[in-house]
């Protein structure tokens, strides 16, 4: 009997189709290759907008229109072959010509769609026969910033200085004679992702720079709010810190809220291109930089600025909470010092009213003992008469058991009016 058949997880076919989902434009000769990195304005449904436009400038072209879910996607139009990456927060537009193409700004691959994202990273890859790089084309490049490496062990070599031209293009040269066509594929989209992000790994640079004086200014005003705390010893001046507290910590919230996401992408995107550096096996040679060498320098004291920024930002919630939790606990004390201070009134008063109590039951219990003796006077002055008893030594005699009988029943109506347990 045949087992039936399993069931697929929901993510199955996703993680499957994860690995082609990037597939590498395949470089088979010589040719020049461009890039254009476009972020995303930060709105909701940006990047649905740009997909829906590209697919209609698709229509429009003559072209297969791309799949919903596609992340990537290549069609040849004219002399180019272009390829469409659509990423978390950006979108890559790349097109390879022959060498002697000079149109930087094409009209026909489709830039229209982007409509007002922004241009972050440009480049320009020009891909040459040769086994290195001639030495004609190096005086082209800026002696100061050079880098000049040899790739895959030593089979292909690359020339840049990250020096944007004069139509903000970052120029590689890249000599891969050697290379089979598989390798020049792979080496030449490892080149244009390095670029690429390098450029997005540094965007959380100038944010840092840009929010490092707020940030500095509350870190100084919660300074001096903490050095005034010991002097907050009345409910006003607590309840003043506090609000201040409360302030700082909504400041505080609103630059992680801006800061945040960019510092967690900015570390993502750096590993990512020290993945992609360590990928093309680069050593250096004795024209100039390496790539590897060149870019740490750059990108990580900035993506050190950036993680500064975030301990420093975290480091100052910290100590906004501990803050507020000392002052609450400050006003927790003084509110069970003034619970206590009612207590105590309340029992004071409550003891008072005890005693007070216990002097009205004895002035009550001799004012009914007189009263009651003098009923019995009136009520026994007959019957005393005929039996020849003596009438005041009688009711002497009968003003005890009379005080001891009262009392007794004033007693027994207390108790009945009294809970069990204050009994």
């Amino acid at each position: 009997m045949a087992l039936p058949r399993p069931i697929d997880h929901p993510y199955r076919h996703a993680i499957m189709d994860e690995v082609h989902a990037r597939p590498v434009e395949i470089v088979s000769g010589a040719g020049r290759i461009r890039r254009l990195v476009f972020v995303m304005p930060p709105e909701a449904g940006a990047m649905t907008r740009v997909f829906a436009r590209f697919e209609q400038f698709c229509h429009e072209a003559g072209v297969p229109t791309p799949a919903v879910a596609s992340r990537q996607y290549g069609f040849d139009i004219g002399p180019r072959h272009v390829t469409w990456e659509f990423h978390t927060e950006f979108v890559t537009v790349t097109w390879r010509a022959d060498l002697h193409d000079m149109e930087n700004w094409p009209e026909d691959i489709g830039l229209q769609a982007l409509g007002d994202s922004l241009l972050i990273g440009a480049m320009r890859i020009d891909v040459i026969d040769d086994a290195q790089v001639p030495e004609r084309l190096l005086p082209g490049f800026s002696l100061a910033s050079l880098c000049v490496s040899d790739l895959d062990t030593g089979r292909a070599q690359v020339a840049t200085d990250f020096v944007p031209d004069a139509e903000n293009f970052t120029r590689f040269e890249l000599a891969a004679g050697q290379l089979s066509v598989l390798r020049r594929s792979i080496i030449v989209r490892r080149l244009l992702e390095v670029e690429t992000y390098r450029t997005m790994a540094l965007l959380g640079l100038p944010l840092a720079r840009e929010q490092s004086p707020a940030l500095r200014a509350t870190e100084i005003e919660l300074t001096a709010l903490i050095e005034t705390l010991s002097t907050a010893t009345t409910p006003e001046t607590v309840q003043t810190a506090l609000a201040a507290l409360h302030a700082l910590s909504v400041r505080t919230g609103q630059l992680s809220e801006r800061l945040g996401y960019r510092f967690a992408a900015s570390h993502a995107y750096g590993d990512i291109l020290r993945t992609r550096l360590a990928g093309l096996r680069e050593s250096a040679t004795s024209a100039g930089s390496s790539l590897t060498h060149y870019i740490g320098n750059r990108v990580d004291p900035g993506l050190a600025t950036c993680a500064a920024m975030e301990k420093r930002l975290s480091v100052l919630s910290d100590k906004i909470e501990r803050a507020i939790g000392l002052l609450n606990v400050r006003i927790g004390l003084d509110m069970q010092i003034q619970n206590k201070s009612v207590l105590d009134n309340i029992a004071q008063t409550a003891n008072s009213q005890f005693h007070l109590q216990r002097t009205v039951e004895g002035l009550s219990t001799i004012a009914i003992s007189y009263y009651l003796l003098g009923i019995l006077s009136y009520l026994l002055a007959g019957p005393l008469e005929d039996w020849h008893f003596e009438k005041t030594m009688t009711l002497s005699i009968a003003a005890p058991f009379v005080v001891l009988a009262v009392w007794l029943m004033a007693r027994a109506v207390r108790n009945s009016h009294t809970p069990p347990t204050l009994k």
